[in-house]
Order: C-alpha cells, then structure tokens, then sequence
C-alpha cells in the first residue's frame, strides 16, 4: 500500500480509503470488509451519520479489532449541514458515543451543495461553531467538508479558509471540478476523491466502447492509476 500526506491535516492516509456505505448487509460482512481492508494497508475508513448503522458497526469493529493500532488507523465521520448549531453539537457527541470514541480524526460536513448549506455555516450562530469547539475540545481533530455541488460553490467554501479538507468528484473521464483540485493543492488542504469507481461513470460495468477504448486498461483500473 501507498500512503500520501493529506495536506495540512499531516495526517499519513493510504491512497485507497474504506468508505462503509455499502457493506451494510450484515455486520459480519461489515466486520469482514474492514478486516480485509486493513490487512491491505488501508488506514482511512469512512462512515457517516447518514450511512445507517455504520457509526455503530464501525465502533463495534474498533473496539474488538487487534489488527493495528487505534493511534495508526484515521477515522472520518460526516454530518449534514444544518441551521441549528445545538443540533449540530448533539450530532458530534452522538457521533462519538456509536463511534465508541474519545476523538474522531476528521469530522467533514456532509454536502456542502448548496449556497443556503454554506451560509448555514458561515453564518453568525451557525453551525460552525459548534464544530469549532468540538475541535478546540480535542472531540475532532481535522475539519474538512464534501460535496456533490456546484464549481461555484465549492471554490467559496474552500475560500472561507474555515476547512482543512475537501471530498469532492474528479475523474479522468470528468474533470468539471479541476479549478477546485487547484485551489485545494495551492491551500494545501487534503483531497479525497469520491467513490471514483461508481461517481466516476460505474466503471466496474462499463460499455464495450469503453472498454476497448481504455485498452490495455481496465476502465476502472484506469481511473485508479490517475
């Protein structure tokens, strides 16, 4: 396994992360997953309030696992802007207790798509400060945020200089956001790419035109090396 420096977080992620949406099935396949993943050299998993019971399995999983370390596996949970900042603090500590945690590595707000979400943000009283006094209480560590929205969007919530990294789509068949993957290298904030193998354009399904197109490639193979 590789590992990168996630930009100023210094946080050491591998360069595959375990997103754990979608190994839900039971917690045995959940448990299963993590403990393939982690024998690989993955270090960074993923979950979010959002993801059903995965705070809760994942937090199952950390406290009965003897593959590594608590201090040398990364934690990213997320959750959804919201107006209310009371509400947002509640969601940490919930988030901390299904995660059986005393600190989650990185904390990112999930969906920053609209201008409304980030003036929920940035707004006096919003929910940033909660999320700031979770970070000057050691509950989180590393703030950052994801997002499905626009370019617009996007660049403005990195220009806030309120977040240290951003999940975001770029791929090589679609690279709309590359002005945002040039901000963030240039504001040194980490950058996680979603899900490229599915938001990518389902590349582990692909057309036979894309297939011969990637040769000697796989599509999805392709995507991966870029």
């Amino acid at each position: 396994m590789q590992y990168r420096r996630f930009g100023k977080t210094n946080l050491n992620l591998s360069i595959f992360s375990l997103g754990t949406m979608r190994c839900l099935a039971s917690e045995t396949v959940f448990n299963e997953t993590l403990e393939r993943a982690i024998s690989l050299g993955i270090n960074h998993l993923e979950t979010a309030r959002g993801y059903g019971k995965s705070e809760e399995f994942l937090g199952r999983f950390l406290q009965q696992q003897r593959l590594v370390a608590r201090e040398k596996i990364y934690i990213t949970t997320k959750l959804t802007p919201n107006p209310d900042a009371e509400k947002m603090s509640r969601w940490i500590d919930e988030s901390l207790q299904k995660l059986q945690l005393n600190y989650i590595d990185c904390l990112a707000i999930h969906g920053v798509n609209t201008w409304e979400h980030l003036e929920w943000i940035t707004k006096p009283n919003g929910c940033f400060l909660p999320l700031q006094r979770a970070l000057d209480e050691g509950k989180i560590n590393h703030l950052g945020f994801s997002t499905h929205g626009s370019l617009e969007v996007i660049l403005a919530a990195m220009e806030t200089g309120l977040f240290e990294f951003v999940n975001l789509h770029y791929y090589y068949f679609w690279r709309r956001n590359a002005p945002a993957i040039a901000l963030a290298s240039q504001k040194d904030m980490g950058i996680f790419i979603i899900s490229p193998g599915d938001k990518g354009g389902l590349l582990y399904t692909p057309s036979a035109l894309l297939t011969d197109l990637c040769a000697p490639f796989s599509p999805l193979a392709l995507t991966y090396r870029f």
